[in-house]
């Protein structure tokens, strides 16, 4: 149990983080540019924390060098998913989803 929360607490983490960047960069990157980055991010502080995912689990990798990367793939599908399925989660059923930006009243078919 407490890998998992190791686990979903580092990819929560992250998330925030990211999301934080997120805001502060004054220019917006194509999402799959940002989620590369963010793979990188969490596989650097996966290595820098020496902390694995699959050997917390009693998992072994073919390779050393995969464990920080391969962490940090799992960190941020992780981080992603919670985050995704508590807004599922929050959201009300009258309103639209908040990622759909609301159409204007000129485009709108009456």
């Amino acid at each position: 149990m407490y890998p998992f929360l190791v686990l979903v607490g580092l990819a929560l983490a992250l998330s925030i983080l990211l999301q934080a960047l997120d805001e502060l960069i004054p220019f917006r990157a194509p999402i799959a540019l940002t989620r590369t980055v963010a793979v990188v991010v969490g596989a650097g502080l996966a290595w820098m924390i020496g902390y694995s995912a699959f050997s917390a689990f009693g998992q072994e990798l073919r390779a050393e060098w995969m464990h920080p990367v391969m962490t940090g793939l799992v960190l941020i599908a992780i981080g992603e998913f919670v985050r995704s399925l508590v807004s599922a989660l929050a959201h009300r059923a009258v309103e639209p989803p908040a990622e759909t930006a609301p159409v204007p009243r000129a485009a709108r078919v009456q």
